[in-house]
């Protein structure tokens, strides 16, 4: 079958006049690029900011114009892209996961569920199903797709031949110093020009002085390492099939840029005064009004010409007589809609389309999309509805690879669609998707949609930022517009007229088939906030209170309430962490919070404690639907985020023994498997003697089981050749000393 995929893909390629090598594949994701951000998309045609080379890959490629990214926010959009799957199956719903769930606010309705903060390092991603086709791949730039602590699993740890992370300006990570040399420190700031600006936004421009690292080229243009990367990459390994996923940091704030002679002419344009201090120039002027944004959308424009160009104007090695371009798709899209800011500093305007980043919106979802490549008709509009979910299964079918259901994609193959050879989208049966979906239980607009054909349906669950420039619904409704022309109705891509009165039979079935996706997802909804007003007497007086925690060994349990006049729990899951303060340099900063099943008893749930866990708390919810957790949890008002780790606010939080003694028994396990009598067993032996004793001590010296706790991780994970060194729990953060 494989054989038979690679010989119908070359066949392809000489039908449309190469007879090629596997092609290359450009991806380029630009954070938080707006529908209407590139000129040549401007609906009305009144382009402010100036994309000449995203003009011309328009021009020479094919648009996409109903492209969505899977989330309205960047972490769950560049996770599900690089797995191939929604949100609610990558586990991935917004960019602050891996805490305990707390309230936005104390009388706040709804609670988010747990998430996860990024992909576990065990899931399959693009780069490591294209390496069994001969792929090399690299990712250069904003990642966001790993874990809280540190980006782990970076880029090469999830099937990147090459990537770099940086942090606080620091390098981090790098793997070919051929590309990054970190003795060049002059120009080695990998967040290049878009790094932010010092002591503010007009105090750092970029000159044409040799020691600043951000030296302007011959073209008046600041360096961007990024770019610098990304076109490295490439020269360096276009003798083979290559798979570049270059993520600017552009144009995500700080609303700032280091091109002066930009700022300038766009300030000109806008007919505003070049600024004096750095405040806000546009304050409660809607458009395309922002000149440090409109420099940043042209800076990236910019950045994508210098790899397209490269491209253009490099002969090809393994295509005698063409040049890159002949045999590379380039893939232009953006990790959710543009940024509209606020009224203090409005940042971009996505009109006609209603919102933008954090909203289920049109605004917040539709994304740009121009796809450039061989048998690409030049010039070519596609209206299919697609998801950057899509891309995965595609990038296979350019590398001539079969399906593999193993995988477990929920994108589909839209190869045909970028070739003008088919408007539709097919599942890996062969029936046409009919809709796709979105899950975004946050703060900022919890609701629940669904795009089918022409209409959209939005299921607001009743918590938004209301206002005139979210335009978020801060209530539990249900909301069906017309997001395509069907018959005489009109496009409403405002989603101004809510139809779901007046056509309670289409809202009623688009309701049911997505709450019919999300219960087979097995996706955990937001919590009902028993502190929210509204919340009647009775019903908190049914919600079980908590009457006991407990713990035996590795065992430990929550009893709550329950008989007559009492809801019932259906539903429990254990938080643990395994990085509290005493194994994180930072103190506590990156402190992550994973998850693990619980069993409901009657009157009590328990679980085993994870091997070397330190702290840990019940999430429960009761058959109201409210959040019931081991012991209490202050809202974010009270305690922000990152202002302290979620650890320290525990009372109880079965620390560290439970864990210790769950993490004895894998090193005793372990101990057998290598055989007691080895002598790569001795250090095992001394660390799991040093740890019954602190077990065994009644008084818990959180220094000393800490110190016993890194020990035995080590121990565990050095006898390599047995199957216990290989468990998460003592594998979770590799590259932290103090893990």
């Amino acid at each position: 079958m494989k054989v038979y995929c690679l010989l119908v893909f070359t066949l392809l390629f000489a039908s449309i006049g190469f007879a090629n090598p596997l092609p290359n594949i450009v991806h380029i994701m630009v954070d938080d690029l707006g529908w209407q951000d590139i000129a040549s998309h401007k609906i009305d045609g009144n382009a402010v900011y100036e994309t000449p080379h995203l003009d011309k890959l328009t021009r020479l490629g094919r648009r996409f114009t109903e492209a969505y990214a899977p989330s309205p926010v960047c972490a769950p959009s560049r996770v599900s892209f690089l797995r191939g799957q929604y949100p609610v199956n990558t586990g991935v719903y917004s960019v602050t996961g891996g805490q305990l769930p707390r309230a936005h606010q104390p009388n706040i309705p709804l609670i988010p569920p747990y998430y996860l903060y990024g992909l576990p390092v065990e899931e399959p991603m693009i780069p490591e199903t294209l390496k069994k086709a001969g792929y090399y791949s690299g990712h250069v730039g904003k990642w966001h797709a790993g874990g809280k602590y540190r980006g782990f699993p970076f880029p090469t740890d999830q099937g990147f031949d090459f990537g770099f992370l940086e942090e606080n300006g620091g390098p981090l990570f790098y793997n070919d110093q051929e590309l990054w040399n970190p003795k060049d420190g002059r120009k080695n700031s990998f967040g290049g020009a878009w790094q932010r600006m010092v002591p503010h936004r007009l105090g750092d421009f970029a000159t044409d002085d040799p020691d600043d690292p951000y030296q302007l080229d011959g073209d008046g243009r600041p360096f961007d390492k990024p770019t610098d990367l990304a076109v490295g990459f490439i020269r360096k390994h276009k003798d083979k099939p290559f798979f570049l996923n270059f993520c600017p940091l552009y144009v995500h704030g700080p609303i700032a840029t280091r091109d002066r002679k930009r700022l300038e002419h766009y300030c000109k344009k806008m007919g505003i005064d070049f600024p004096t201090d750095p405040g806000p120039l546009n304050a409660e002027k809607r458009g395309h009004t922002n000149p440090y944004y409109a420099a940043m959308v042209d800076a990236v424009d910019w950045s994508i010409g210098k790899v397209v160009s490269y491209l253009e104007n490099t002969e090809d090695p393994r295509n005698p007589g063409h040049k890159l371009i002949d045999n590379t798709y380039v893939i232009i899209d953006s990790d959710n809609g543009g940024w509209v800011g606020s009224q203090h500093e409005p940042i971009t305007d996505n009109s006609p389309l209603r919102g933008g980043k954090m909203n289920n919106y049109e605004g917040g979802l539709r994304v740009p999309f121009i796809v450039r490549g061989p048998g690409v008709p030049a010039g070519s509009v596609c209206k299919t509805p697609i998801n950057l979910i899509d891309l995965y299964p595609t990038f296979m079918e350019m590398a001539g690879m079969e399906p593999d259901q193993s995988l477990e994609l929920d994108g589909c193959n839209i190869l045909p669609l970028m070739l003008g050879t088919s408007e539709q989208v097919l599942e890996s049966d062969g029936s046409e998707r009919e809709a796709i979906y979105w899950f975004y239980p946050m703060e900022s607009h919890m609701a629940v949609t669904i795009r089918k054909g022409p209409w959209k349906l939005i299921h607001n669950l009743g918590v938004g930022y209301a206002g005139k420039w979210s335009g978020v619904e801060n209530r539990e409704l249900v909301e069906l517009f017309l997001v395509n022309k069907v018959e005489e109705n009109a496009v409403d891509l405002r989603e101004s007229n809510n139809l779901a009165q007046k056509f309670p039979e289409i809202r009623d079935a688009m309701l049911a088939e997505l709450n019919a996706f999300l219960k087979k997802s097995g996706v955990i909804m937001p919590y009902r906030n028993l502190g929210a007003n509204g919340v009647s007497k009775e019903e908190r007086s049914a919600s079980p209170k908590v009457l006991e925690l407990g713990s035996n060994k590795e065992q430990i349990w929550v009893k709550f309430e329950q008989g007559e006049g009492k809801a019932a729990i259906e539903e429990a899951h254990l938080l643990y962490t395994l990085n509290p303060r005493e194994f994180d340099k930072t103190g506590g900063h990156r402190e992550e919070w994973l998850k693990t099943d619980a069993t409901i008893l009657p009157g009590r749930v328990q679980a085993t404690m994870p091997p070397g866990a330190t702290h840990a708390v019940f999430c429960l919810r009761d058959t109201q639907g409210f959040l019931i957790t081991s012991e209490p949890l202050p809202d974010f008002q009270t305690i922000p985020y990152g202002k302290q780790a979620d650890s320290i606010f525990l009372k109880n939080g079965f620390a560290y023994r439970p864990g210790l003694y769950s993490l004895i028994q894998l090193g005793e396990d372990a101990l057998s498997a290598a055989g007691k009598q080895s002598p790569d067993t001795q250090s095992l032996k001394k660390s799991l003697s040093i740890a019954h004793k602190h077990q065994l001590n009644d008084k818990l010296d959180v220094v000393q089981i800490s110190d016993s706790i890194r020990s035995l991780r080590a121990e565990i994970r050095n006898l390599k050749q047995v199957p216990q060194s290989k468990h998460y729990a003592v594998n979770r953060f590799p590259s932290e000393p103090l893990f």
